[in-house]
C-alpha cells in the first residue's frame, strides 16, 4: 500500500491543475484513466464515470466510481484534484509540480526558516506544490478504491463505496455543487444508504496531534457598494464622497467581533476585506462618486440572513455617522469662510439591500426591469467565462449597473452577496443522525494512538472553509437569501434541497501537512504511508457498521 500510495502521488502532483484553469483537467483525466484501467470498473463500466460541469468556461468534470459491496451502507471518499498557483516558489518554480530529490535539493538551498529546515533535514516530510493540499488525500482515496474494488470483485466487500475527485475547490467550489448530482443519482438509481462522507484534505497539529474535523465552517461575502453626491474638490461641501461611506463600513465591520461565532470554546475569526476601492474611472478634480468593496464572514450558527441584517445595521450608523460629521466640520468652516452660508447639510438616510432594489424597480415597471436584467446578467457571463472577471467583480459589475438603472441620485449604501458561499456544517448535527461525528472520533482516536502512536484530537468547524459544506445544511431561508445574491442563477447555483434531502455527516481528517499554499507545503510520511492507509480503512468499515 506504501508503495502504491507513493506511485499515484508522485503522478498526481505531476499533473499542474492549477485552480480555476484548462489545467486543472490533466489532474481529473488521470484519476478517470486509473478508473477505466481498474478490473473492477472495466467489468461493470456503468459504476465509474465523468460528470460534465454544466455552463464550466473550462470544460472541467466531477470523476466518480461506484464500488458495490454486499451492503448497500455507502462511505463516500471525496477530494479536490486542484491545487494553487506556485509563484511563490521564486527560483524553485520550474520544480514545484517535480516532488522528489531534485526539488528538496533546490529548497534546501533556499532560506528555509527553522521549522522546514528541521523537516527538510530529517527526511520525513515529501515536498511539492499540491503534496499536502490535497493530493496526498487523493492518493489515499485512489489506493483504497483499488484494494475494495478487488475486495468487491472477490465477493468479500462488505459495505459500498462511492469515489469522486473534484475540481475547483481552491476557487468556487464548482466540482461539489455539480458532485452532489452525481451523489443524488447514484443514491437513487442503487438504493443507497449515505453513512459518512471522509474527505482526507490536510490535517493541521496541535501539540505534535492530529487534528480531526467534525464540520465545516460557512462562508459568506458580502459586497458593499457605497454611493455619494458628486461635487469638485474646490466646493466639497457640496457634496460627499462615496469613499467616506466605504471607509466607514470597512471600520465598524473589518476584525469585529460582532460577527464572530463562537461554539465549545471555538470561535469564527472576525471579517476581513480583500478588496475596497473608488469606482472612478478616470481622474478628473471631483469627489469619488462610488466605492466598493467585500469582504469574508465566516460563520458557524449565524445565519447568512442574520449577516446580512448585522451589516444593514451597521451600514445605517455609518451613513448617520458621515453626514452628521461632515456637517460638523462644515459648522466649524462656516465660521471661517464668509461665504459659506447654508444653515445645516443633511442627506436622508438609504441603505438597502440588492433584493430591496430590485424589488423596488420591479413594481416601478416590471417589464422593463426584467428585459434589463436579462440583458446585463447574459453579458455579466460573458466577461466571468472569458475571464474578464471574477465572480466578486462580476458581483460589484452587475450591482453597478442596476444601480445605474434605478438612476437613484441621492446618496446610498447597497449591500449585496458574492459567490462563493459555504453553508456551516456539523456532523453532529443532522437530524436523526446526532453525535455520529463525535463517534468516529472516538473510535479513531483509539485506534490512532494505541496501534500508530499518532495523537488525535478534534475541533469542530474547520476554518480552512471546505468542501464539506455542501454534505448537509443548517435550516435558513435560503429563497430570501438568494434574492441579495445577483450572480445566482445559470452562472452560479446551489441546489439546496438535494443538499437538505441528501444531509451526509462528513468529517474532514487526512495526513499531516504543513505550510499549505506556501512554498515550503509538505505532508508527513509516517502519518501518510503508516498511520492513514490503516486508520481510513477502519473508519469506512466502523461507518458502515452504524
Amino acid at each position: 500500500m506504501k508503495e502504491r500510495i507513493a506511485q499515484i502521488l508522485k503522478e498526481l502532483v505531476a499533473r499542474d491543475s492549477i485552480s480555476y484553469t484548462a489545467k486543472e483537467n490533466k489532474a481529473s483525466q488521470y484519476v478517470y484513466d486509473f478508473l477505466k484501467n481498474d478490473p473492477y470498473f472495466k467489468g461493470n463500466p456503468e459504476l465509474f464515470g465523468k460528470y460534465d460541469i454544466p455552463n464550466d468556461p473550462y470544460g472541467r468534470f466531477v470523476v466518480y466510481g461506484l464500488v458495490l459491496g454486499k451492503k448497500k451502507d455507502t462511505v463516500l471518499l471525496s477530494g479536490h484534484t486542484d491545487v494553487v498557483s506556485t509563484e511563490v516558489y521564486g527560483e524553485a518554480e520550474p520544480l514545484a509540480f517535480n516532488m522528489g530529490e531534485e526539488l528538496e535539493k533546490k529548497l534546501a538551498s533556499m532560506d528555509l526558516d527553522e521549522t522546514a529546515r528541521k523537516d527538510m533535514e530529517s527526511g520525513e516530510w515529501l515536498w511539492g506544490r499540491g503534496v499536502a493540499d490535497m493530493k496526498a488525500g487523493i492518493a489515499l482515496n485512489m489506493a483504497l478504491t483499488e484494494k475494495y474494488a478487488a475486495e468487491a470483485t472477490k465477493g468479500t466487500l462488505e459495505g459500498s463505496v462511492i469515489f469522486m475527485a473534484l475540481p475547483d475547490e481552491e476557487s468556487y467550489s464548482a466540482g461539489i455543487r455539480s458532485g452532489i448530482e452525481v451523489v443524488k443519482d447514484l443514491k437513487s438509481k442503487y438504493d443507497l444508504n449515505y453513512k459518512l462522507l471522509l474527505c482526507p484534505e490536510p490535517a493541521a497539529e496541535m501539540e505534535d496531534k492530529q487534528v480531526m474535523s467534525l464540520g465545516s465552517v460557512g462562508k459568506v461575502m458580502p459586497v458593499v457598494i457605497t454611493q455619494g453626491k458628486v461635487a469638485h474638490v474646490g466646493h466639497c461641501f457640496n457634496g460627499i464622497s462615496g469613499l467616506n461611506m466605504l471607509a466607514g463600513v470597512y471600520q465598524k465591520t473589518n476584525g469585529s467581533l460582532e460577527f464572530s461565532d463562537e461554539f465549545e470554546g471555538e470561535a469564527t475569526l472576525p471579517p476581513n476585506w480583500s478588496n475596497m476601492r473608488d469606482m472612478k474611472l478616470t481622474y478628473d478634480a471631483s469627489l469619488p462618486y462610488r466605492g466598493y468593496g467585500y469582504f469574508t464572514v465566516l460563520n458557524q450558527s449565524t445565519t447568512p440572513e442574520e449577516v446580512i441584517s448585522i451589516l444593514k445595521k451597521i451600514c445605517i450608523e455609518v451613513f448617520e455617522d458621515e453626514v452628521e460629521k461632515l456637517n460638523g466640520t462644515y459648522q466649524i468652516f462656516k465660521t471661517m469662510n464668509k461665504f459659506e452660508t447654508r444653515e445645516k447639510l443633511e442627506y436622508e438616510t438609504c441603505v438597502m439591500t440588492f433584493e430591496e432594489l430590485c424589488d423596488d424597480l420591479k413594481k416601478k415597471n416590471t417589464k422593463e426591469f426584467k428585459e434589463f436584467y436579462k440583458r446585463i446578467y447574459k453579458e455579466v457571463g460573458e466577461k466571468v467565462v472569458n475571464g474578464e472577471l471574477n465572480f466578486p467583480e462580476a458581483t460589484v459589475f452587475l450591482m453597478d449597473q442596476v444601480l445605474n438603472f434605478a438612476d437613484i441620485k441621492n446618496p446610498l449604501i447597497l449591500i449585496g452577496i458574492a459567490p462563493p458561499f459555504y453553508p456551516a456544517t456539523h456532523s453532529n448535527s443532522i437530524k436523526g443522525r446526532e453525535q455520529f461525528g463525535t463517534k468516529i472520533y472516538e473510535y479513531v482516536k483509539k485506534l490512532s494512538e494505541e496501534k500508530y502512536g499518532q495523537g488525535l484530537v478534534y475541533e469542530n468547524y474547520f476554518m480552512g472553509i471546505s468542501d464539506n459544506s455542501y454534505t448537509s445544511l443548517e435550516p435558513f431561508d435560503f429563497e430570501k437569501f438568494i434574492k441579495s445574491f445577483p450572480m445566482w442563477g445559470k452562472l452560479y447555483n446551489l441546489n439546496f434541497e438535494t443538499i437538505e434531502a441528501l444531509s451526509i455527516p462528513s468529517i474532514l481528517y487526512g495526513p499531516i501537512g504543513r505550510e499549505y499554499h506556501q512554498w515550503t507545503e509538505r505532508v508527513n510520511k509516517h502519518c501518510l504511508f503508516e498511520v492513514m492507509p490503516n486508520t481510513l480503512d477502519a473508519v469506512v468499515k466502523y461507518a458502515w457498521s452504524l
